[in-house]
């Protein structure tokens, strides 16, 4: 009977279930980490739970780096970020035929049945990295630290972590992806941590109007021409999805929750 295996939804927790397969020979045929709450097993396969084990994960790493060097597995780690649906499976039919070791040319070819998928999704992972940097709206809360939110449609927020960590290293500052629930906190010490958050409104409430949010939200007003609007070219550079938490394209000065 094939498997179904759990595990934590962290990339190590995946490597650790990986690594598990090829040390107990398992039959899978599907993953479901914890975050899909809502997903229902099949009658025909076995739930099998994987704990994220460090050591597991990180020989698998190393496997990996000297089969197919540090770029391939950064690769596959933003393809796992993707969050699409059997995005781990694929990742697993890729690193079969890699540590097959039938093809010598086989770890680096982008154009291979198992890489492509994974290279588009790690793409456009990426890409929504790279654009969020530009769309991320701090507040300055009580205690002198600043709060933003973003929702991404990837779970990109430790990737974009070493962005801010470099360019406010010397303030306190909290990220909250509001889709998955939990927050990227660093200090002044030059410290950054993850914690979970089920319930933000806490951190949320904390996003006040203050003088500089209301001097942002004029100033972009008054270099707004009115005749130059292009509202299909704006939807194309700047997706709606993030208007929600962007200060100028609120209408009043506390952002809409």
């Amino acid at each position: 009977m094939s498997l179904c295996i759990s595990y934590d939804s962290s990339f190590d927790g995946f490597l650790s279930a990986v690594f598990e397969i090829y040390s107990q020979h398992l039959d899978v045929e599907s993953f479901v980490p914890d975050r899909d709450t809502g997903a229902t097993g099949n009658l025909f396969q076995q739930n099998f739970r994987v704990e994220t084990n460090d050591e597991s994960a990180s020989r698998l790493r190393r496997a990996v780096v000297n089969y197919a060097g540090d770029d391939v597995l950064n690769l596959l780690y933003a393809a796992f970020l993707s969050e699409e649906p059997g995005v781990e499976m694929k990742i697993l039919a890729y690193l079969r035929k890699l540590f097959a070791g039938d093809d010598p040319n086989f770890a680096k070819n982008v154009a291979s049945t198992e890489m492509l998928p994974l290279y588009k999704l790690a793409y456009s992972v990426r890409h929504e990295a790279g654009g969020l940097l530009g769309m991320v709206r701090f507040s300055k809360a009580p205690g002198n630290f600043y709060v933003s939110k973003i929702d991404p449609k990837y779970d990109v927020l430790l990737l974009i972590e070493p962005h801010f960590r470099n360019r406010f290293s010397n303030e306190n500052w909290v990220i909250y992806d509001e889709r998955r629930k939990y927050a990227l906190l660093h200090d002044r010490t030059g410290e950054s941590r993850v914690v979970t958050l089920p319930d933000a409104t806490a951190l949320t409430d904390a996003i006040r109007s203050d003088s500089f949010t209301q001097l942002w939200q004029d100033y972009y007003k008054s270099i707004a021409i009115k005749e130059r609007e292009n509202p299909k070219l704006l939807r194309r550079c700047l997706p709606v999805r993030y208007w929600k938490n962007l200060t100028e394209r609120q209408t009043a000065c506390v952002p809409a929750l």
